[in-house]
């Protein structure tokens, strides 16, 4: 999510191309159930874990983080004034750099000399190879990066076979809502006070919103069911699909896939339909021209009326576009008509990782701590309408300062089934094949049961060569 979530596509295409046995691989050798909030296991580092330097003065700071865009600099820059900051940085300096691309993060973790932390990246790839440093005892001695003071299973989401390699940081809460502009939907005759619960009740307001000229070049779309949070999935947010299809795609303990299914074939041709009203083509050009192509961005310009997106996306909307936010509002993630009533909802939030390399992992450690002050909370739900994994700080948000934000809040409580990300070592890979067979079958290269099938295939495979089966 945010203002820019830049080069994500771009970082998995770059991890596909590198393979799991390509640039990660150098860093060392290899060695999640969605209803539940996983568990951490255990909290000692593993043995063999290389020690962590001493605490270094002096030394240059790097965060380098996929998020980009004005907010999450504004956000820092307010942060990085704050005396609370000051203090932990000491005598260092710190250097933030936003919206990185994948293979530059990747390059930089081959080469030696990686930034010392990282934000907003694949993490359980990067804990799977061995890339980061174990960070178990400073949070024992920490007094602020406490397991009872975040969200249990974002919390859980920091650990792999026994260690700690990340803390909850800069955001963390609910991912999935239909938001959807009341003003366009109320203009194109339908109720905005009534909204759609079902993929078929979605797709009849699609038609109704998608808007071409007499050349046929189309001018509003009603969703895009790729965009945003179902562009693809990822260990920081979950997957869209299973979430509202209802089922796991990857068994953590048995270390099997289940990709190949009638769940996943319709999801696929559902998606489908969406695409072909409008054209694989014409979706391409509404998206190409500068501004769209971002997380919410054709939103923003009312070329899209309905988005699915996470509980940043009031915030984001009432800082980038606030006459947009105005008319935003959001309801339940559709479900097939076979799941209706059903009401999904996920949980999962980012870290901040410290990798291997880092001059001053201590130093770096400390201001992870800041992140989780109430100064950088503050920061973040200002500028971007980011939540933290802080359970704390929800006592205190006023929901209704971002119009549809109240909903996310709602579904806590009234969600029917609960999910958070599972734990595959190839996440990254997967949801980069996901991409590359959605788009065989929008242009009709590839049935959905033959898409669902190699998907299954390909993910099994690259597995087994990754060297994580059992």
């Amino acid at each position: 999510m945010g203002n820019k979530r830049v080069c994500r596509r771009e970082f998995l295409v770059q991890a596909s191309t590198l393979g799991a046995a390509g640039v990660l691989a150098a860093c060392a050798p290899k060695t999640g159930k969605p209803t539940v909030a996983p568990s951490e296991k255990a909290t000692t580092a593993p043995a063999g874990e290389v020690p962590v330097p001493a605490p270094a003065e002096g030394t240059l700071i790097r965060l380098w983080t996929g998020w980009g865009g004005t907010g999450i600099r504004k956000a820092m820059d307010e942060i990085a004034a704050s005396e609370e900051w000051k203090e932990a940085l000491g005598n260092n300096t710190f250097e933030l750099k936003d919206a990185v691309e994948g293979a530059a993060m990747l390059a930089a973790v081959a080469s030696g000399d990686p930034p010392d932390a990282g934000s907003n990246i694949q993490y359980l790839d990067f804990m799977a190879r061995g890339a980061l440093i174990a960070i178990d005892d400073m949070v024992a001695a920490s007094s602020i990066i406490k397991k009872e003071n975040f969200i249990e299973g974002n919390w859980a989401l920091a650990f792999y076979k026994g260690a700690m390699y990340g803390v909850p940081a800069i955001e963390g809460f609910l991912r999935f809502a239909l938001n959807y502009n009341a003003k366009l939907v109320e203009e194109a005759g339908l109720d905005p006070d009534n909204p759609p619960v079902t993929w078929d009740e979605v797709y009849a307001w699609h038609e109704k919103l998608t808007k071409k000229d007499s050349a046929g070049n189309v001018l509003r779309i009603g969703l895009n069911p790729y965009g945003a949070m179902g562009e693809g999935f990822w260990y920081s947010d979950g997957w869209m699909v299973p979430t509202s299809w209802g089922w796991q795609w990857f068994d953590e303990d048995k270390k099997t896939f289940d990709l190949n299914n009638d769940k996943m074939i319709d999801a696929f041709a559902t998606q489908k339909k969406f695409i072909d009203l409008v054209g694989v083509d014409n979706l391409a050009s509404l998206y190409s021209v500068e501004g769209r192509d971002t997380w919410g961005g054709a939103y923003n310009a009312e070329v899209e009326a309905m988005i699915i997106e996470g509980y940043w996306h009031p915030g984001e909307t009432a800082n980038e576009a606030p006459e947009v936010a105005k008319h935003n509002r959001a309801t339940w993630l559709p479900v097939p008509e076979s799941r209706r009533g059903v009401k999904p909802q996920g949980a999962a939030g980012h870290l901040v990782v410290i990798f291997k390399g880092s001059k001053n992992p201590q130093g770096t450690f400390k201001l992870c701590e800041v992140l989780n002050m109430k100064v950088a909370c503050d920061a973040f739900f200002k500028h971007l309408g980011w939540l933290p994994s802080i359970k704390s700080y929800y006592d205190e948000v006023d929901a209704s300062v971002y119009p549809g934000l109240d909903f996310y809040f709602r579904s806590a409580h009234e969600a029917t089934e609960f999910y958070w990300p599972l734990r595959c070592e190839i996440t990254e890979f997967a949801s980069n094949e996901y991409l590359n067979l959605k788009d065989k079958v929008n242009r009709n290269e590839m049935s959905p049961a033959e898409a669902a099938a190699e998907l299954q295939r390909r993910c099994e495979e690259e597995y087994k060569a990754a060297g994580f089966a059992e």
